[in-house]
């Protein structure tokens, strides 16, 4: 992992503006950074997260403040594990906070210690999850190097959804669970040169959510807020994108209940080549050679879907386990 580029901020506001001082922090919380030194926040570089700090950048300075904005790698007196540490106990911290709201509502369901269950209103029951899922959900998000206490919470966010709801499933990894049927007829959003988890997060959603589902291709540089008609996927703050461990492919396959139909192979090479993981699937490495051939043909990006589609419609042949075995 020492090969991470890293995203670096720092602002100055003049003093009296407190006010924008705080919003400033928010965003950049909202954002997942952490200080790495000083006044020096820092980020991994992922797709939709330079262009939310420069956006952020342009905002200080429209309120009279100054913003650097730098990539690079880790800094000469500080390596990319000690980076990742910052990240990752930073999040456990707020899982924490998480757990210690979860366990004292579970203990109310089950009666612990002996009581009768609390008398919780279905009504306030499903108002409680719905709050702990979205704050769950938005963690989970910016989770960019998961410790052990996120999949712990999870876990429990689960257990705590089948108390509140017996014999209700329970959503995979945190992920909600959607209804294919909400999303049909929608225009599809991505950014511009689609790699691995685009190409085949929208070859799932064409094969197995909506086969008339249209693509567009957001440019980098510009904001792409939600609207209606749409849903956006691997970009930041999308609908469907990491979620925690999972990559874009894996939310979409969790979210629309696909996995069985998704063989693990399959997702399990998806997720090699987007996450670059020493240890996935020996096919993994062919198939990433294929793949960048592919996208080094001539061709926009709507060509390199439709030939990755093709690649992707194989892979799924080849991985699936033959009828009346």
């Amino acid at each position: 992992m020492n090969n991470i580029s890293w995203l670096y901020f720092s602002f100055t506001l003049p003093a009296k503006n407190q006010a924008g001082r705080m919003r400033v922090w928010r965003r950049l919380g909202g954002l997942g950074a952490v200080i790495a030194r000083g006044a020096l926040y820092v980020l991994p570089r992922r797709d939709g997260l330079r262009e939310q700090l420069v956006w952020l950048a342009k905002e200080v300075e429209d309120l009279g403040g100054e913003a650097l904005l730098l990539e690079s790698g880790a800094p000469a007196n500080l390596e990319s594990p000690d980076l990742e540490e910052l990240f990752t106990k930073a999040r456990d911290a707020d899982w924490l906070a998480i757990e210690e709201e979860v366990l004292p509502l579970m203990d109310r369901l089950r009666g612990a210690g002996g009581e009768a269950p609390d008398a919780l209103t279905p009504q306030a029951q499903a108002q409680a999850l719905r709050k702990i899922a979205r704050r769950a959900e938005a963690l989970a998000a910016v989770d960019y190097f998961p410790g052990p206490r996120g999949p712990r919470v999870r876990t429990l966010l689960n257990e705590l959804a089948a108390l509140a709801a017996p014999g209700a499933p329970a959503p995979a990894h945190g992920v909600p669970l959607r209804d294919p049927a909400d999303f049909r007829g929608l225009e599809w959003v991505t950014r511009e040169n689609p790699y691995v988890d685009r190409l085949a997060s929208f070859w799932l959603v064409r094969r197995f959510v909506d086969p008339g589902a249209r693509l567009r291709f957001a440019p980098e540089d510009q904001p792409c807020p939600p609207s209606p008609g749409t849903a956006r996927f691997d970009m930041d703050q999308a609908e469907f994108t990491h979620t925690g461990p999972l990559t874009t492919f894996e939310t979409l396959c969790a979210a629309f209940s696909l996995e069985a139909r998704v063989p693990a192979l399959l997702r399990e090479i998806i997720r090699a080549i987007d996450l670059d993981l020493e240890a996935g699937p020996p096919e993994a490495l062919g198939v990433k050679r294929v793949l960048d051939g592919l996208c080094r043909l001539p061709g926009d990006d709507f060509e390199r879907m439709r030939r990755a589609s093709d690649l992707f419609d194989a892979l799924l042949a080849a991985t699936e386990t033959p009828k009346g075995e």
